[in-house]
């Protein structure tokens, strides 16, 4: 397929086959189309108060964020922190960004951009900037646009739209399409990056090839699929991970143990909105097993264990003295406080640890500790199974935060096509050349392996019902193995954990 200058291109669901994919897409659509309410809403967005009667010469299409895995109802008058804090979540239609911005481009060389719009309070539900949908294949929120007068797109015309869905000041306070407007050239790729010691947060990013045919915007999912309805579908850009334990040891022989944490070996800034199209076929979004990060840090803040240098990076650290909290000798140490050297469901004293989990934002049963963090995709190569170097490497800290035990942790994959070569995104000429997508040998070991985009990584199961009996905490006192279980999409069956 020949290349454009002006990707990133598409994040839409992704499927096992063509055939079980446009069901879906179709699906997604007519859910949306079942509960839209048309309206003028002076120049974009469909109001939910008013007809769909609009004038004939209106054009209409549709954004939907599709998101597995979502928020965990908050009590009034707790607050997140951060703005975009993320903990476990229940699987409600609701999502925590504020702002999804969209530009519509003509599709060729130059691109010039013919609409910008973005829309404010996309998850706020008192305003209605956008609205729930839900099917047995996904579900999110979705707003129908409109184009009118001058807005409208031409006849038998090709289109490019590109959407990101994103928290006012995430990532170093990044704006998408900053600097485009209408009529300009638009010949770079979208990217977002994290900054200093700061954490990758929640985005989403999708494109769309529209057609405009009799009037309406139209699309297709491949040269051999009909055009339907435009819709545009952005997915999640990063992949998440984490922890959930109990009977945590309080000594590892006479070392008393102050810390969890995971580190990794691996650590990218920055976020590719790219990769998502096939080369055999220009319509073809369905990229899968997609590494879209780059900037490999270089700033270790951790070590592997036995290691005599800083090596690794922390992912997330679970400080058990907020979670069992009273040790008067060691304020730095949690208390055991039965005494049984397990920290635990038996012990009175357990609490959330509201610093990293605010009152209400997370249900846990007495005795578990939680941990969890987004990751921005990385590529684990050949040299690095060679050298033994695990992705995630789990450690029982003291208070002087040494080492004093440690798991390499090891991989269970949940995805048939697990063992599939990666997909690998890269702009070889900068932001403001095109985007390259090629095929990246898969190496993985069970303690090796790569993180791609938009699968969730967990250790434990926490019930999407918040039934702490269907909750599997890892029981650490007799581990000697620790398993990670790999989610596609963040698809679980009845269980569903989730992560800032």
């Amino acid at each position: 397929m020949g290349q454009t200058r002006y990707r990133p291109q598409r994040a839409v669901p992704v499927f096992r086959n063509q055939a079980q994919d446009m069901s879906t897409r179709r699906s997604i659509f007519l859910c949306i189309a079942a509960t839209a309410i048309f309206s003028s809403c002076n120049d974009t967005r469909l109001d939910p108060n008013e007809s769909s009667s609009s004038s004939a010469a209106d054009q209409y299409f549709t954004v939907a964020v599709e998101s597995i895995g979502e928020l965990f109802a908050v009590s009034k008058g707790a607050e997140l922190q951060p703005a975009t804090r993320r903990p476990i979540s229940s699987i409600t239609p609701t999502q925590t960004f504020d702002k999804l911005s969209l530009i519509i481009v003509t599709y060729g060389s130059p691109a010039k951009v013919v609409y910008k719009t973005t829309i404010d309070d996309w998850s706020d539900p008192s305003n209605q900037a956008s609205i729930p949908w839900s099917t047995d294949e996904g579900q999110g929120r979705y707003t129908t646009l409109r184009l009118a007068g001058d807005s409208r797109m031409e006849e038998g015309q090709s289109y490019m739209a590109y959407a990101i869905g994103y928290q006012t000041g995430s990532y170093d306070n990044y704006e998408p399409f900053a600097g485009v407007a209408i009529g300009d050239t638009y010949n770079k790729t979208e990217v977002a990056s994290v900054k200093g010691g700061d954490v990758a947060e929640e985005i989403f990013a999708g494109a769309e090839i529209f057609f405009v045919q009799d009037g309406k915007i139209l699309s297709k999912r491949s040269e051999e699929a009909d055009t339907e309805q435009g819709l545009i579908v952005l997915r999640r850009q990063v992949a998440g991970t984490f922890g959930y334990f109990t009977r945590i040891p309080a000594k590892v022989g006479s070392d008393e143990v102050a810390k969890l944490r995971l580190v990794t070996t691996r650590s990218n800034r920055t976020v590719i909105f790219g990769g998502f199209r096939g080369k055999d076929d220009p319509f073809d979004f369905l990229k899968d097993n997609v590494i879209n990060g780059m900037d490999e840090r270089s700033d270790f803040d951790a070590s592997l264990a036995g290691s005599s240098r800083k090596d690794a990076f922390s992912v997330y650290e679970i400080a058990l003295n907020r979670w069992f909290p009273g040790n008067t000798a060691d304020p730095r140490l949690p208390l055991d406080y039965n005494g049984d050297g397990y920290l635990d469901k038996e012990d009175d004293n357990w609490q959330t640890d509201t610093e990293m989990y605010p009152s209400g934002s997370i249900s846990l049963p007495q005795g578990t500790v939680f941990g969890d963090r987004f990751l921005i995709a990385t590529a684990m190569g050949r040299e690095d199974v060679e050298a033994g170097r695990p992705t995630f490497q789990l450690q029982l800290l003291d208070a002087e935060e040494e080492v004093i035990r440690y798991w390499n942790v090891t991989l269970r994959h949940a995805d048939p096509d697990a063992d599939a070569d990666r997909t690998w995104v890269s702009l070889p000429d900068g932001t403001e050349g095109r985007t390259e997508i090629s095929s990246l040998e898969n190496v993985d070991t069970e303690s090796c392996f790569s993180i791609v985009r938009n699968r969730l990584y967990t250790m434990g199961e926490k019930s999407l019902s918040q039934n702490y009996g269907e909750d599997r905490p890892i029981d650490l006192s007799g581990a000697n193995e620790l398993v990670l279980d790999e989610h596609h999409e963040w698809q679980l069956l009845n269980s569903i954990i989730f992560n800032r």
